[in-house]
């Protein structure tokens, strides 16, 4: 996971359509606030707003196409997740759903993501752990200020001061307690993400090994234009845009010195 800078901005069709939709909903739910919180009725949620092609593009782009999660090269597939639920939602797996989630924040540009499909129908789902579930904001008359989510949002915050690498393997950094209900809620350590990282890794590894081998032979003209390939395709595999950055930024600082990585 890397931190996610969208536009402040929002599309044009979250700003007017959803804007709209957002009061709807709100007056739907004012209507008959037990119907809603029973499960009863359930408010029906347009996906050609929240999920319009402007919206998924701004997103995709924000984030070069990747998962926000898992960090997988998702191209033009995957969801548009809301990081706070829009219909029900969970504080642990195993529990049942809960009604209403927060419907009203279905069409905020700040509650969306992307997501391939695996992270966010299989895992992700409904869950929105917070520190203390009592301060939940249950309906659009509550602030959402007074929770603390223990999901990182990676909008707002730097998931890599959460959540390193050890090799392939996600840890969380002093043992955070956030951090580590990411790893493990969204399984970030199984899925084969492991066996995908090391792929990546490996291969980078590989140009690190080029790029040692290379200080030993400062007259080979040719082995050095190798190394300046090499170090190029290093110093690419850390931008945001490369897939499994957080990774390849602490396989490269720890100098390829993981045991997981062998």
């Amino acid at each position: 996971m890397i931190r996610i800078r969208k536009p402040k901005t929002p599309p044009e069709k979250l700003a007017t359509d959803g804007k709209q939709k957002r009061r709807s909903h709100c007056i739907s739910y004012s209507r008959n606030p037990s119907a809603y919180e029973t499960g009863t009725k359930k408010i029906k949620f347009d996906d050609n707003i929240y999920a319009h092609k402007t919206v998924k593009q701004a997103l995709m782009d924000a984030q070069h196409r990747k998962c926000c999660f898992c960090e997988r090269r998702i191209g033009t597939d995957g969801d548009v997740e809301h990081f706070r639920p829009k219909q029900a939602y969970k504080q642990a797996t195993g529990e049942s759903l809960k009604y209403p989630a927060y419907y009203w924040l279905a069409y905020e540009w700040e509650n969306l993501y992307l997501a391939c499909t695996g992270c966010n129908q299989r895992h992700k789902q409904n869950l929105f752990p917070l520190q203390n579930p009592l301060e939940r904001a249950t309906n659009h008359k509550q602030k959402i200020e007074q929770e603390q989510p223990l999901f990182i949002d990676f909008g707002k915050e730097n998931p890599e001061d959460f959540i390193g690498f050890r090799g392939v393997i996600a840890y969380a950094i002093e043992g955070n307690q956030r951090g580590q209900i990411t790893i493990d809620l969204l399984k970030l350590n199984n899925r084969a993400l492991p066996e995908a990282r090391l792929e990546k890794l490996q291969a980078l590894r590989g140009l690190n090994q080029v790029l040692l081998l290379a200080k030993q032979r400062p007259n080979d003209q040719e082995f050095q234009e190798l190394a300046k390939e090499a170090e190029d395709i290093l110093e690419k595999a850390i931008w945001d845009s490369a897939e499994f950055a957080a990774a390849a930024r602490c396989a490269i600082n720890a100098k390829f010195q993981e045991s997981e990585l062998i």
